[in-house]
């Protein structure tokens, strides 16, 4: 009689959290330093984000546009955005789903300030030369009854 076949989940090791973090550090500083053709180099070319308010973008150049039409808001202010309680899952195609929350602080002539939190799932993948990108994003506003 055989024994039964299990499927394993690969773990995920201290070098693995440490290199996704490091990927979302990267990733940040570029937006916060409103480089957007660097942030937007960190997305596959079909990469798509689902915004909390509906709105989606599909590929780098729609997400560079989308981009450069929300930075009048940005003058004068300066960001951070933080990330945290991140959750890795390695999927069956050999992505990561990354779950983590979200906090943007923003620093003006006024003083500190801070967007609503919000939820975001990712899909990281491995490019040919092995860096990470983001495949998808879906970012949901944080509230009671919301995840």
């Amino acid at each position: 009689m055989s024994q039964p076949q299990h499927l394993t989940v690969p773990q995920v090791t201290g070098d693995l959290y440490a290199e996704v973090q490091t990927f979302y550090a990267r990733q940040m500083r570029r937006a916060d330093a409103l480089d957007i053709e660097g942030f937007a180099e960190t997305f596959t070319d079909d990469g798509e984000v689902v915004h909390a308010d509906g709105g989606r973008t599909r590929g780098r150049a729609e997400m560079t546009e989308a981009m450069r039409a929300r930075l009048p808001r940005y003058k004068g202010v300066s960001t951070q955005h933080w990330f945290g309680q991140l959750l890795i899952e390695p999927l069956a195609d050999g992505a990561l789903g990354v779950s983590y929350y979200t906090l943007v602080a923003m620093v003006d002539g006024d003083g500190l300030s801070f967007q609503p939190t919000y939820t975001v799932d990712d899909v990281l993948v491995r490019e040919p030369g092995g860096d990470l990108r983001t495949r998808s994003r879906i970012i949901r506003r944080s509230g009671p009854g919301r995840r």
